[in-house]
């Protein structure tokens, strides 16, 4: 009687495998692709992707994908490879919660997203987002978000929360380290056009439009400066409004330090010296 259990067993398992090799062999990829491209698209947004194939074990993964706005020139995301993995319980509630990592811009993320549905992307209900050695010379969403190149590498955590709905409520923390960069300035300070850095700290907090910067601290060869304060997003980002004040110190045998305050927007700030 065991034996016959065994062999029961055995080719039970035999018939999970077999039927797994060729679902996987036989998955219409074209189709699906497809499909979830049409889902996603809409007047706000475009998805577009190389190509598409299974994950084990309840996922997809997508190649060379990219989203964007309908204009070409503020892409949203882009990623060389995004592993999504489905869970069941999706089958049981209205939302769509979805595992995801994948390599981007000569780094690495992962992460979850809680979305309304895979027809409505944005906003999401819930994300969170850990990501590793991000090269920002090669993000798109930095360049478009602050209207500048600046280089360096990234890692940090992201975290969103919201109603769902396009202009509502939501809030965040945002948690960076960067180093070994360069910010470029858009008006000459003390004969400097850049400003290098070894190192880099932010930490903030989203709330209701309002991205509280509560430390941003870098330290470099040239200037080492500590700030706070908040920015008022627009729905153009690079017209949000800075208050940011703060102490700068240069670097140097004669160091000289001052407080500064920074008003302005991403693209155009402009700072104050007392």
């Amino acid at each position: 009687m065991s034996i016959l259990n065994k062999k029961f067993l055995w080719f039970t398992l035999y018939g999970i495998f077999i039927t797994v090799v060729f679902l996987y062999l036989l998955f219409p990829s074209d189709l699906v692709r497809n499909r979830l491209e049409n889902a996603v698209n809409s007047p706000d947004f475009t998805l577009k992707m190389e190509s598409l194939r299974p994950s084990l074990p309840l996922g997809l993964k997508l190649k060379n994908i990219s989203v964007s706005s309908t204009s070409p020139l503020n892409i949203s995301f882009q990623s060389d490879l995004l592993d999504l993995q489905f869970h069941p319980w999706n089958f049981l509630q209205k939302h769509t919660y979805l595992g995801l990592s994948g390599k981007t811009c000569g780094g690495n993320f992962d992460g979850h997203v809680d979305l309304t549905s895979l027809s409505k992307i944005y906003p999401p209900i819930e994300g969170k987002l850990n990501f590793k050695t991000i090269d920002l010379a090669r993000c798109t969403l930095i360049k478009n978000f602050l209207d500048k190149e600046i280089t360096g590498k990234a890692n940090g955590v992201w975290t969103y929360i919201s109603n769902g709905k396009a202009g509502g409520n939501s809030s965040g923390t945002i948690a960076l380290s960067l180093t070994r960069g360069v910010y470029p300035l858009v008006e000459p300070f003390l004969g400097l056009n850049r400003i290098e850095f070894d190192h880099c700290e932010i930490q903030g907090q989203l709330k209701n439009g309002v991205l509280k910067i509560e430390k941003l601290q870098t330290s470099g060869p040239q200037i080492n400066c500590l700030f706070k304060g908040e920015i008022t997003l627009a729905d153009d980002y690079k017209n949000s409004q800075l208050n940011l004040n703060g102490t700068m110190e240069i670097s140097g045998k004669n160091k000289a330090k001052m407080n500064v305050n920074i008003g302005g927007t991403l693209a155009t700030p402009i700072s104050r010296y007392i």
